[in-house]
């Protein structure tokens, strides 16, 4: 029986673009073990390694699920290429049969080509852009067969990344996929509470750079959607799977 190494399942809403219809959705995460990058920024560190293992059994993973808005996400998933490939087919199935598991995202960072393409199966491809100290690593087949109902994200820290992410889809204009920039966000510092003193403030993310950013979007026309990653704004700084 396929089994997965499985970080965490957990329920919240899908808070960026994934090919369906917008962020918000609720939904439910499947979070695999595993990455082959080290994203500067990356917010996930704990999903890198895979171990300890946790084999989890499809059925027992199904079972957890409570939404039709599924997000297979890591790590990175297609390191679990032959394993997510079987467990998305029994999805599928289960969806046709008992009209659930409808609507499926898998979110990988562009160093995997996917290999299996599905009406019902929405890809969200990561290009690492300088930033992330990873663009090396970026394989072009793992966007070049990528549908309209795909999305190619790229995170955007600074004015050289958008720039570049400009740049990188002139130089494609044979991709077929969708566009989205996301800012990278930074949580303010809490200048209010003194040194080892627990704060009652709720953190908050500065808008300055997210505003700037979608301010030369609209100056520049750019053909791509601007998206916020709501799970942050609404939980800033949690600890907690969101």
């Amino acid at each position: 029986m396929t089994k997965l190494n499985i970080q965490s399942i957990f329920h919240s809403i899908d808070g960026e673009a994934n090919g369906y219809y917008g962020a918000g959705q609720l939904a439910t995460f499947i979070r695999l073990k595993g990455c082959n990058l080290n994203c500067q920024y990356c917010d996930t560190l704990y999903s890198q390694n895979t171990r300890p293992e946790n084999w989890m059994d499809m059925d027992d993973i199904i079972k957890q699920i409570r939404f039709p808005k599924i997000t297979i996400t890591g790590g990175e998933p297609l390191l679990q290429k032959e394993e997510v490939e079987n467990f998305c087919s029994k999805l599928l199935i289960l969806g046709f049969y008992q009209n659930n598991f409808s609507q499926i995202s898998i979110e990988t960072n562009g160093t995997i080509a996917p290999e299996y393409f599905w009406n019902k199966i929405r890809y969200i491809v990561d290009w690492k852009l300088p930033s992330s100290n990873m663009e090396d690593k970026m394989n072009l087949l793992a966007f070049k067969h990528l549908r309209p109902l795909d999305i190619i994200k790229f995170v955007i820290s600074d004015w050289n990344d958008y720039n570049r992410a400009l740049e990188v889809i002139t130089q494609n204009s044979d991709w077929r996929a969708q566009y989205v920039f996301s800012p990278a966000l930074t949580l303010l510092p809490d200048t209010k509470t003194p040194t080892g003193v627990t704060s009652n403030y709720p953190p908050r993310y500065d808008m300055t750079w997210p505003r700037s950013l979608v301010e030369k979007m609209i100056e520049d026309e750019v053909p791509a959607q601007f998206s916020l990653q709501l799970h942050k704004m609404i939980w800033p700084g949690t600890k907690v799977e969101r």
